[in-house]
């Protein structure tokens, strides 16, 4: 009988352990989830180029929020050119979503990282975003989508780029369009 109880606890304890060690589902952390964490605790602001469709957007910490007579929010830019500078603007990117599988439809506006770095995590190049357009999705099934980004409201042959999609965003809040007007 003594056997047995001793046998059965270190059964139980060689079984907890092993359990213990197994990471659960539900603890997963890896690259992706830690950039996005840093980047949940951010907004993107403008900092330069300000209401031109070139704006470069650096991530700020969200200090106030619009009140009802006033429509700016209070934010201090955390890196970038602007990096410590505390402003109150209207020009903020509130929520954004990272690109998910599935097709991107052209004319879709997202924000893209300034510097596309090729490794996708690499939070040493993540201060300098710019808005673009979705102009063609040949080459997502190798992770790069092309975009367009326009210089101003009547920009016809804007620069374009191939940007990888670990390093687009879509904007969630406030809803953006094409800046661009086209003659019909």
């Amino acid at each position: 009988m003594k056997k047995s109880i001793i046998l059965f606890t270190l059964c139980t304890l060689a079984l907890l352990a092993g359990c213990h060690s197994r990471k659960s589902p539900y603890n997963r952390i890896s690259n992706s989830e830690d950039y996005e964490q840093f980047l949940g605790k951010y907004v993107f602001a403008a900092c330069e180029n300000i209401e031109q469709p070139n704006a470069l957007y650096s991530l700020a910490t969200l200090l106030k929020r619009p009140a009802n007579n006033d429509p700016r929010y209070k934010i201090k830019f955390e890196n970038g050119p602007c990096k410590g500078k505390t402003v109150w603007t209207t020009h903020v990117i509130v929520k954004t979503e990272p690109l998910g599988g599935g097709e991107l439809p052209r004319g879709t506006v997202l924000l893209r990282n300034y510097w596309n770095p090729k490794e996708p995590f690499n939070q040493e190049k993540t201060d300098r975003w710019n808005v673009g357009i979705v102009t063609g999705n040949t080459r997502l099934n190798k992770g790069i989508v092309d975009m367009s980004f326009p210089r101003d409201a009547h920009d016809f042959n804007p620069a374009r780029e191939g940007v990888y999609t670990h390093n687009a965003r879509f904007i969630v809040v406030p809803e953006i369009k094409d800046v661009r007007t086209f003659i019909h």
